[in-house]
């Protein structure tokens, strides 16, 4: 799916939301769902994954077009830098929709990170919004952010 299926895709949702919005409820309903082993939290930006026997994980969803050969990261790595070094957090996922020029995660080495940190993960995922297609589209439900 191109980015711009995803744009016209989530057009078609709740017109009072923007599309970041929608990515963002999308995403959190998606992990929100799996509570097995951990807690799911979520504030205005950002969703917080505390697994009952490892590091918690924050979990930032961002809806922009994605280029694995031009990335343009500066504002992403500046709030994780922030995040990790202040809020003690070491695991730090940027999710952005998937789409063909963009389609497997890239691990982020920051020379600040490395120099003060032990122990730190940021990772760039592309984030299939499959199932938004399949419920969304095949059975003309356009409403799934809202389930």
């Amino acid at each position: 799916m191109s980015f711009n299926e995803s744009k016209i895709m989530f057009s078609k949702l709740d017109s009072s939301m923007d599309l970041s919005e929608h990515f963002f409820r999308f995403v959190f309903n998606k992990i929100s769902r799996k509570k097995l082993n951990r807690f799911v939290e979520k504030d205005h930006y950002s969703i917080d994954i505390i697994p009952f026997d490892s590091e918690p994980i924050k979990v930032i969803p961002i809806f922009k077009d994605m280029d694995k050969d031009n990335l343009f990261l500066h504002e992403e790595i500046e709030l994780a830098c922030r995040l990790i070094q202040n809020d003690k957090i070491k695991c730090i996922y940027f999710v952005y929709p998937k789409n063909v020029k963009f389609t497997k995660h890239i691990e982020i080495k920051v020379p600040i990170l490395e120099s003060t940190c032990s122990e730190y993960v940021i990772k760039i995922i592309p984030y299939s919004l499959n199932d938004l297609y399949k419920k969304g589209i095949n059975n003309g439900n356009c409403n799934i952010l809202c389930k």
